[in-house]
This record gives structure tokens, C-alpha cells and sequence, in this order.
């Protein structure tokens, strides 16, 4: 059964074919291959011949021209494969075939099949097609059933459903084969929100381990980890690490004992900050919680200790900063506060430890009211910079964004000014500034660009752009490109939602895409290092993937069909 990639991929070879090909020799003529030619049938009696192609090298997609003889005229009698896949004929001559190449062509083999049953001769053509990898968009886990539901199942990758509410993600940071999701209430209110999940890419495993009861049943938003100054035991017991001025014991995390200690003792300072969007008319509503290992297992689940961390009001996200303050937004003001985290793990009972004051209004030498993004009602989550020298404040509700430089001497985000988007002037337009259009921006992740090596800023910002239904990116120069998703001019049913995998921008679509984040992964095929993107792809229920394209394992058949 082909699938609807296959078939967009056909209308995408009608659309093309009037396209002259300027790879190839400079003879050939569009009227050359349109059609079904008036040229020699295929005569079984004599020798097919394949005797060259052109060009000799390409990705999925690529226009090619096989020379040879006693092809016919009639491309239903032709099975022609590249590097063992299936092509699609455009159109045959006698001594001419005009074919796009498939995706996962590795091998580069060209081999022809003419005729059919005892009158059918195959050949294969002399040198094999190079065939250049693309990055494409696959399917991790996740599916709609027959009736186009998604229940929530916890399960393995072929078996797990669920992943239908608007969501954040992000990694373990001591451990990227776990990747931690949280839901929103958006965009199925009513229904009972789900729990934080674990994703677990070496178990290939979905798992709900946290309940939005341990935060009340409010509305959870974002997710991110804090990583404690404090050295642990496998037991996740606090562990001497040198000595005070007085002869005392001290328990802090120092460079020799971070290089020794294993992977399970450095988990044990990793913390989730998980931010809730509550409202309160005395700002002292729950705005971030922080969850602890459960000392009995070492894992995050419903028997974690947990508090919170800190209070005010309809927060949209909290993040850490790599120096280790917490920002957090706040919708009803429009706001951007900061935390001190030293002062919070100063509480932590290491020597006995003291009571945490986490309302912002009360506790004013710990938190700071730092920023007023523009008006009251802004729904806020803020992308802080790997090298945390600035950060973008992405706008959801007005579908805009807006950069924020931050002071190293003062440990301070400054005031923000517009980088991409309009206020309010919800669109879907590539370009410079405040040229750029989108609608209903979310998550986003840095990417370092090798092509900006040794420049000032080495990385590119993609964003899911949701209700444009594409991930985009934002260069430190500030334009605004897409990158995947969002065409409805090379479908057929001219949308820019649906669920096909393939090439980026002409074949594969998203639906209400949230969450996004990248990191590395062994490419299957060189075993180097290959960049991969996870994305929450919302109304289609499924993690959806980025990277360079491979051979499909039989699990990942099951998932794709």
C-alpha cells in the first residue's frame, strides 16, 4: 500500500513537468517528455538496452533522464527501481525516460523492467545515480485510530497514543535518551488534562510519571531543569567534598567530583521546574513548582518531593538561566520576574536548612519584577541563548517576538525590543523584521549554524509557527525563513495541515505543531552524528522527527502504517 506521501509526490511530477531539465544535456525539451509520445512500442523480440543517465547524482525528487533502447511507449509496461525503491515514470520514449528519483535511494542502483511476464527483459544501467540525503520529517510514535482518535496510552512506540494537547519538551540534562513532555489544557478544553510524560529514545518507551494533581489540577505550561550546586551518593544522599574555613564539612558539586561521579549521582542534582498558570487577584497564585528524584527509586514520578518554588500570578513559563536564575512570565501584567536560585538553594537542608518564601510580593530580596513586555494580557515564554547572552520572548497571543540582551555585570535581562513579527498582525510571510509574519508562535530551540563559525552569534532560532502549521527559523540577523511544513500550494487539497512525511517544505505537513527541540543522534548510515529535531505535532496526536533521511526500520514501518 503506498502511502500519501507517494501520492503528493505524483502531483508534485505533474506540476513539474513543463520544467526544462537543467541538468541534463542541452538537447532535451520539455516537449520532449510531456505526454505519451506517438514513438515505437516496445518490441519483445528485441534487446532493452540502458546505456547511461542523466544527471548522475541527486536527492528525492530529482528530475533524471535514462538513455537507451526499445523502452516503447507506454509507461504502464515499465518497473523502473533506483537503489532498490520504486520511481515515478513522468513519461516514456523509445530511447528516453523522463522518472524522479525516490526517496531512500542509498544504493544508487537503476535497474528497468520492460514488458510483462515472459515477454519482460530487465536491465541495469552502467555506474550507479549518487544519491545526495536529504533531511526529512518522519514519525516517532503516535497515530490516530479508524475512528481519528487518540486516546492516552502509555506503551512502546508502535503502541503508545495520546500527544494531542499543546505542549513544551525538553531533555534530561544529564541524560538526552530521556525527553520530558508537559502539557497545556490548549486546545481541548473541557477535557481532563494529561501528566507530564517521559519519553525514553533508548527504551523506545511513552510514560506518564507525574499527575497535574501534585500541582493542584491547574493548568501546567512549560517544563525545564534546574541543576543544583550540591555533590550526591548513589543514594542520592548529600556527599562531603572538602572542608569551610572552620573545619566543617561542605557539600558542593566541584569540578574533580563532577568528572568521577557517575550518571546516577549527577541526576540526583537535576530538579523539574514546572510552571502552572493559576490566577490569583492577590498575585500569590502557585507560578512554579520544583520536583525532586524520588529517593526511594532515583526516578521523577508521583512519590517525588515536591514545592513551590515560586508565586504570583497566570504564569506562562519558567526557565533557567545558564547562570542559574529563574525567569518566570506572568500573563496578567504582561510580565517577566527573576528569581535568585542561590538564595533558594541556600534553603536546602544540607546544615539543616530554612523555610523558602516563594511569594514574590512578600519575599523582594529573591525575586524582581524585571521586565513589562508591552500591555496586561500577554501569554509569554521566553528562549534563553545557550550562552544565555540574550533571549527571545516569544509572544503567543500577539504572534510576534521580541529579543532581550542580557547585562553579565548585573546578571540582568534588559529592556526587549521587537526582532521578528508585528504585534497583533497575525500572518505567514517570510522576511526581514517586522516584515516576517506568523501566527501563534511556540516553543523554540537554538541550532548552531557551522556556516557562522567564528562569528558573534552561531545560532539559528527554529520556532514552531503552530497555526501556520511549519517550523521556521529566525537567524541572528533577524529574517525569518521556513524551514519545514506550512506549504498548501504543492497539496492538493491546498491546506497547509496534514500529516505526510518527506522532503521539508513540498511533501511533508504538520497539524497544530507545538514543541520543539534538537539535539544529535548516530546517523544510522555514516554512524557520525547527524542533527535531529522532536516535535509535538498537536491536532495529528504524534512526536514527529527531523533528521537526515535512512532506511526505515520494521518498527518504524509499523508506526508509518
Amino acid at each position: 500500500m503506498k502511502s500519501k506521501a507517494f501520492y503528493y509526490s505524483l502531483f508534485i511530477v505533474h506540476c513539474s513537468l513543463l520544467a526544462l531539465l537543467a541538468s541534463c544535456d542541452k538537447g532535451t525539451t520539455a516537449e520532449d517528455y510531456v505526454g505519451v509520445q506517438i514513438t515505437t512500442p516496445y518490441d519483445p523480440s528485441a534487446p532493452v538496452t540502458l546505456t547511461s543517465f542523466v544527471p548522475t547524482s541527486g536527492g528525492v525528487g530529482q528530475q533524471l533522464v535514462l538513455h537507451g533502447t526499445n523502452f516503447g511507449n507506454d509507461p504502464s509496461l515499465l518497473h523502473l527501481t533506483i537503489g532498490g525503491k520504486d520511481a515515478v515514470i513522468a513519461s516514456v520514449k523509445s530511447e528516453s525516460i523522463y522518472c524522479f528519483v525516490p526517496s531512500g535511494a542509498f544504493t544508487g542502483e537503476i535497474i528497468l523492467t520492460v514488458g510483462e511476464g515472459a515477454n519482460a527483459k530487465t536491465v541495469q544501467a552502467p555506474g550507479k545515480f549518487e544519491y545526495q540525503r536529504k533531511m526529512v520529517v518522519g514519525t516517532l510514535c503516535g497515530y490516530l485510530n479508524e475512528r481519528g482518535e487518540a486516546p492516552w496510552v502509555d506503551g512502546t512506540f508502535e503502541t503508545a497514543t495520546g500527544f494531542k494537547n499543546d505542549g513544551v519538551m525538553q531533555f534530561s540534562p544529564y541524560n538526552h535518551d530521556q525527553l520530558f513532555i508537559v502539557y497545556d489544557q490548549e486546545p481541548r478544553w473541557g477535557q481532563p488534562q494529561h501528566g507530564i510524560q517521559l519519553v525514553d529514545l533508548k527504551e523506545r518507551t511513552v510514560k506518564t510519571i507525574i499527575g497535574i494533581s501534585m500541582f493542584n489540577n491547574e493548568r501546567t505550561r512549560t517544563i525545564d531543569f534546574a541543576v543544583d550546586p550540591f555533590a550526591y551518593n548513589e543514594r542520592g544522599e548529600f556527599e562531603e567534598t572538602g572542608k569551610d574555613d572552620f573545619g566543617n564539612p561542605t557539600y558542593f558539586a566541584t569540578d574533580e567530583w563532577t568528572l568521577t561521579a557517575s550518571p546516577r549521582q549527577l541526576s540526583w542534582r537535576e530538579h523539574l521546574i514546572i510552571s502552572v498558570d493559576q490566577y490569583s487577584s492577590d498575585f500569590r497564585a502557585p507560578c512554579a513548582w520544583i520536583v525532586d528524584r524520588d529517593p526511594a527509586t532515583g526516578e521523577f514520578n508521583n512519590n517525588s518531593p515536591h514545592r513551590i518554588i515560586a508565586s504570583y500570578n497566570q504564569c506562562n513559563g519558567a526557565y533557567l538561566h545558564p547562570n542559574g536564575e529563574l525567569y518566570f512570565s506572568s500573563y496578567t501584567q504582561g510580565e517577566i520576574l527573576r528569581l535568585d536560585m542561590d538564595q533558594y538553594w541556600a534553603t536546602l537542608p544540607v546544615d539543616g536548612g530554612a523555610s523558602w518564601e516563594p511569594n514574590a510580593v512578600d519575599n523582594t530580596s529573591a525575586f524582581e519584577r524585571l521586565i513589562k513586555v508591552q500591555d496586561n494580557s500577554y501569554e509569554c515564554q521566553m528562549d534563553i541563548h545557550p550562552t544565555g547572552k540574550y533571549a527571545y520572548i516569544v509572544v503567543i497571543n500577539r504572534h510576534y517576538m521580541l529579543r532581550t540582551d542580557y547585562n553579565e555585570k548585573t546578571k540582568r535581562f534588559s529592556t526587549p525590543y521587537v526582532i521578528a513579527g508585528q504585534l497583533g498582525a497575525r500572518g505567514f510571510a517570510d522576511g526581514v523584521g517586522q516584515s516576517a509574519l506568523m501566527s501563534r508562535p511556540y516553543q523554540g530551540t537554538f541550532v548552531k549554524n557551522d556556516k557562522y563559525a567564528g562569528s558573534q552569534d552561531e545560532y539559528d532560532f527554529y520556532f514552531c509557527d503552530s497555526e501556520n502549521d511549519a517550523v521556521r527559523y529566525l537567524t541572528p540577523d533577524g529574517i525569518v525563513a521556513t524551514y519545514a511544513g506550512g506549504s498548501a500550494a504543492t497539496h492538493a487539497d491546498g491546506l497547509t495541515h496534514g500529516s505526510e512525511n518527506g522532503e521539508l517544505r513540498d511533501v511533508a505537513r504538520f497539524y497544530r505543531c507545538t514543541g520543539l527541540v534538537n539535539d544529535v543522534h548516530k546517523d544510522k548510515i555514516t554512524g557520525e552524528n547527524t542533527l535531529i529535531f522532536y516535535i509535538l505535532d498537536t491536532n495529528n496526536a504524534k512526536l514527529r522527527t527531523i533528521t537526515m533521511e535512512e532506511e526505515e526500520s520494521e518498527e518504524e514501518e509499523v508506526i508509518k502504517n
